[in-house]
């Protein structure tokens, strides 16, 4: 492990990665033949030595060559051979780059978080060479990626972390995390330069603003137009929620009243700058944004039958995959426990849940998470409702001259627990009853209040 302290020049944004063609896809198999052929097995992706990993480079280069490949191209095509049958593929490109600190692949696309900041980097290869790829990474580290198991979790000979993540469990291609580990040790004086340990004066309103005046090229994003064109009603209070990521949501609602409606809408407004995670039991969600993955798998399995459920795989994306925010489309069992976990540790959660009151879905919350875990005790499940979960919004069916209407009918943050032990709700906004909160002249205060 290199200690680089100041030594590294500050990078601005990641290197490019020329992406594999299709006939570079071929070139990799017709080689991964010949060498079969020639009885030259690949380097152990554990082999410490650079020599044998040299070696196999000059054989693959050797091959090239007696197959009269294009001289110029040569080094560029054995390398991406040898990483392709000896490490993580064109992937190891970003590996060897220390500001390199996680590497995300979605259906083909990659994305890095490269010194703190977000960079997409484009489609690379087909789907397939990355299932593939997480199938052989699989093999190498004894584990298993098929059948009944379609998750991985290897560590890498380098200590980085592989996490995959592939069809038919997700429905948007092969999904790949690879965190990496104290490969650039920062020294206190550096951290201390860029701001570790500097005290953050931002307010929930400077947020908004920096959001509200996020510009391309001069323009106004689309995002920001669609934002300022809502009404100052609970939408665009919703709406800017979602957009800056400030809170977890739960949407409640009877059946029919148009909760997963809110969710799709809602997730428009997802930055795209990010990874999202969608969660189901069955498709619903219609979620248009760039960077996603996407899971359907059942809340429960008959006992004996192989497979995961959705709590398992909730579990592997919040702790290994990094996304920014998660869509569970409803909690109806187990994963109520692990969605409760997951913003316990931080992470942005949506999801929709059954129940005629804010009070009655926070109930069925608890009611669900405590018959995974009963041994945890209400008082310990209702603190982490209060930890995790920000803001609830309920819709509701609503006759209104003999037609029904869904309609939003209130809005509540969580302000944690009173002395007995119940929820302190604070309405934001009532349809019916009490008078309505003005959205706009006390939200950021009671968001301010919440983070």
């Amino acid at each position: 492990m290199d200690n680089t302290g100041n030594s590294l020049i500050h990078p601005s944004a990641p290197p490019r990665i020329q992406p594999l063609s299709q006939s570079d896809l071929l070139l990799i198999d017709r080689v991964r033949e010949e060498l079969v052929l020639r009885g030259i097995n690949p380097p152990n992706w554990r082999e410490t030595d650079p020599e044998k990993r040299r070696s196999f480079f000059d054989e693959v280069r050797s091959i090239l060559i007696d197959e009269g490949e294009n001289l110029t191209a040569i080094n560029r095509n054995a390398q991406i051979i040898t990483d392709a049958l000896s490490g993580v593929g064109l992937l190891d490109q970003l590996l060897r780059d220390p500001f390199v600190e996680e590497i995300f692949v979605r259906n083909g696309v990659v994305a890095v978080e490269y010194d703190g900041s977000f960079h997409h980097m484009g489609k690379l290869a087909d789907d397939s060479y990355f299932e593939n790829l997480a199938v052989h990474v699989a093999d190498q580290g004894g584990a298993t990626l098929r059948g009944d198991r379609p998750a991985v979790l290897v560590d890498l000979p380098g200590g980085e972390r592989f996490t995959a993540i592939v069809p038919r469990l997700s429905t948007e291609g092969t999904a790949i995390n690879i965190r990496t580990f104290g490969r650039r040790v920062r020294t206190l004086e550096e951290m201390e330069r860029t701001g570790t340990f500097a005290k953050l004066e931002t307010s929930s309103t400077d947020l908004f603003q920096i959001f509200a005046n996020t510009t391309e090229n001069g323009v106004k994003s689309e995002q920001t137009q669609r934002i300022q064109s809502l009404q100052d009603t609970p939408d665009r209070f919703l709406a800017w929620m979602v957009s800056t990521l400030s809170g977890s949501l739960m949407i409640a609602g009877e059946m029919g009243s148009g909760k997963t409606t809110l969710l799709n809408a809602l997730s428009g407004f997802l930055p795209i700058s990010a990874p999202i995670a969608a969660l189901e039991t069955f498709r619903e969600l219609e979620i248009q944004h760039p960077f996603l993955l996407r899971t359907v798998a059942p809340a429960e399995l008959p006992q004996g039958t192989p497979g995961v459920t959705l709590d398992w795989v909730l579990n592997i994306i919040y702790t290994r995959m990094n996304p920014a925010a998660i869509l569970v489309g409803e909690v109806v069992g187990n994963e109520a426990l692990q969605f409760l976990k997951a913003t316990c540790l931080g992470r942005k959660a949506l999801t929709t849940i059954h129940g005629g009151t804010i009070e009655e879905a926070l109930m069925r919350l608890e009611q669900l998470a405590l018959a995974s875990a009963p041994e945890l005790g209400l008082a310990a499940i209702r603190s982490m409702v209060a930890m995790g979960l920000d803001v609830v919004a309920l819709m509701g069916r609503v006759n209104h001259f003999g037609r029904v209407q869904r309609t939003l009918q209130a809005i509540a943050t969580i302000q944690g627990i009173d002395a007995n032990g119940n929820y302190r709700l604070n309405y934001l906004y009532r349809a019916e009853g009490e008078q309505n909160t003005p959205i706009f002249e006390q939200v950021y205060q009671q968001m301010e209040e919440i983070k």
